[in-house]
């Protein structure tokens, strides 16, 4: 059986870190190792780490310290100090299933399957802003397969829940440090693929994700989601065009350069609304019923998953819908210019 070093960058994660170390504490099979890399935290993450390693009272916890910023650089670190024959990656305020490593494993029997990546499910929401995360922020399927290609649609997994063989990954060289968050984890994903890679996706292994509590935290996520597309982009995609259109996507492998548009999230349609009513005035009018029809939709969407809301918290996760896209748009556009890629 293959030897698991569970590695878990730490910064500033009061909030959410007992919850993952008490997950980390349950999990059957146990690992060989877990390596906590704190990443420079001035709140009482890292005492929190340390007490967790006295009770365990067994050479199974390492505890490193990164003051150099940035996950990728944490994780890199805690690599290097890692024995195991595989790398298994969450985060602070992920808290893995107790059986998450086992279902890990299991797609690894198969020698061409480099990596794993595992279900990101949603910690219960206490506020709408919790919520508006649960429905549209990391969204996992239920489906099992295995990927042998990084596109902007699919292919790329998030190190919240992933796991690689370690050669593998000391091969490529890790991550990229040069990012300080977002996008070094579908980066590594796309260069495992320029080496023949297989990925599997395994709905059965599980980690509960907390997401963020404050607009500011979800804004800067936003935009450091919007940001790493064209750095993605910019890497891995020679030429092709990827258009998001409502209800459709298309792609053209033949296009000159790589491009990426998405013109079906919200603030597109009220830009789109905005640019007719430029040349048309009345067609200002499609604004309230377009921002009305956005609340349906979410207030619908909400009851889908099982959680119903009234129609004034449906507007307020219609807002924040469409302030999240228009930042994610700014993030593009950053990004765009910062790495030279068309990503709109």
């Amino acid at each position: 059986m293959l030897n698991v070093s569970v590695v878990v960058p730490v910064r500033n994660a009061a909030r959410t870190l007992p919850q993952c170390l008490v997950a980390l504490a349950k999990l059957d099979p146990a690992p060989y190792e877990i390596v906590l890399v704190d990443n420079g935290s001035t709140d009482e993450s890292l005492s929190l780490i340390q007490r967790f390693a006295l009770d365990r009272r067994s050479k199974i916890v390492q505890i490193l310290v990164e003051q150099r910023r940035g996950a990728a650089t944490a994780r890199n670190t805690g690599v290097r100090a890692a024995k195991g024959d595989v790398i298994a990656f969450t985060d602070a305020d992920c808290a893995p299933d107790p059986s998450w490593l086992r279902a890990l494993l299991t797609p690894f029997d198969d020698p061409a399957v480099l990596a794993v990546a595992g279900q990101v499910q949603a910690a219960a929401a206490s506020t709408t802003l919790e919520l508006f995360s649960v429905l549209y922020t990391l969204q996992s399927t239920q489906k099992y397969a295995r990927y042998h290609q990084w596109t902007p649609w699919e292919g790329g997994f998030p190190t919240a829940n992933f796991a690689v063989r370690c050669d593998s990954f000391k091969t490529l060289g890790g991550f990229d440090e040069e990012v300080e968050i977002y996008g070094e984890d579908y980066d590594l994903c796309a260069r495992l693929y320029e080496h023949n890679a297989v990925i599997v996706y395994t709905p059965d292994a599980r980690v509960r994700h907390h997401h963020r509590t404050t607009l500011r935290g979800l804004l800067r996520q936003a935009f450091g989601f919007g940001r790493s597309h064209p750095y993605l982009l910019r890497r891995h995609a020679c030429s092709g065009l990827w258009l998001d259109l409502p209800g459709r996507a298309l792609s053209m492998s033949r296009f000159p350069i790589p491009a990426w548009i998405d013109l079906a999230s919200a603030d597109k349609k009220v830009m789109a609304i905005l640019i007719v009513s430029a040349a048309y005035g009345p067609a200002i009018l499609l604004l309230p019923l377009y921002l009305f029809w956005l609340a349906i939709l979410t207030g619908q969407h909400a009851k889908s998953t099982g959680t119903p809301v009234c129609f004034s918290k449906a507007i307020g996760l219609a807002g924040l819908l469409l302030l999240k896209s228009a930042t994610m748009t700014c993030g593009r556009w950053w990004g765009s210019l910062k790495y030279r890629a068309c990503c709109f």
